[in-house]
């Protein structure tokens, strides 16, 4: 059998959790300190370290994405072309269209990462629920949570889908809608299939509806935490009347 070289990298700890933990630890319920002492065994460390792990994919995936984009614009100013681009309809071509590909990759990155993120955001509060409160956490619950306190939750069910199609169904194709030529300024459009005209806002995505999906679940998680916390509070002062 060959050795096995281990490689140490570490994605930081999810500061929310640690503050889920800290509240645990200083418990005024013995039941509830009883049950963090067993954290590691009922599978939470882990967990916890699973969601550190796929955020900091989530963060590198945007990253390069914003990279790319950045790149793909100083080469379309530097080519001196876009007049003549835009005003005769013609596609661009790229010295290396590998960079299309590559957005398209990261793309992908950064729907998987954010739906795997939310995936186990909402494993995490089911199994703190079960485990350290003895109670039931749907996803609808967490979605709830959400809604009352006036946040959206459309971007969650988006990325769902758009995860699925991708990953399924079809691949992204991009284009750019320009929105001003010099300096150039565009954003990005992730097409569902291959268009030639932008009337159906169901065929493609806009680098917005990525942006809203983005901040959407940024803002989620210290709600969901707050929330938790709550929680914590609730199941003491129910301890102490019974």
């Amino acid at each position: 059998m060959t050795e096995i070289l281990h490689l140490n990298y570490n994605p930081g700890p999810a500061g929310w959790i640690l503050r889920l933990q800290a509240q645990l630890q200083e418990s005024a319920s013995v039941t509830l300190r009883e049950r963090y002492s067993r954290w590691k065994e009922i599978g939470m460390a882990e967990l916890g370290m699973a969601f550190a792990s796929r955020l900091a994919m989530r963060h590198r995936a945007g990253y390069l994405l914003s990279k790319l984009l950045n790149e793909l614009r100083d080469e379309i100013s530097d080519s001196g072309k876009l007049d003549e681009l835009l005003d005769g309809g013609y596609a661009y071509y790229p010295k290396d269209d590998r960079i299309f590909y590559d957005i398209c990759v990261a793309l992908d990155a950064l729907y998987f990462e954010t739906r795997s993120s939310y995936e186990i955001v909402g494993r995490f509060v089911q199994m703190f629920g079960e485990k350290i409160l003895g109670r039931n956490f749907t996803e609808k619950l967490i979605k709830n949570v959400l809604i009352d306190n006036d946040q959206k939750t459309d971007w969650i069910d988006e990325v769902r889908e758009h995860r699925k199609l991708f990953f399924h169904e079809t691949a992204p194709w991009i284009a750019l809608s320009v929105s001003k030529r010099q300096p150039l300024e565009f954003s990005l459009v992730i097409m569902k299939e291959n268009l030639k005209e932008f009337d159906d806002p169901k065929k493609f995505i806009t680098q917005q509806q990525i942006v809203d999906s983005w901040q959407g679940f940024d803002r989620a998680i210290p709600t969901i935490c707050a929330w938790l916390k709550e929680q914590i509070i609730k199941f003491e002062r129910d301890e102490q009347l019974n």
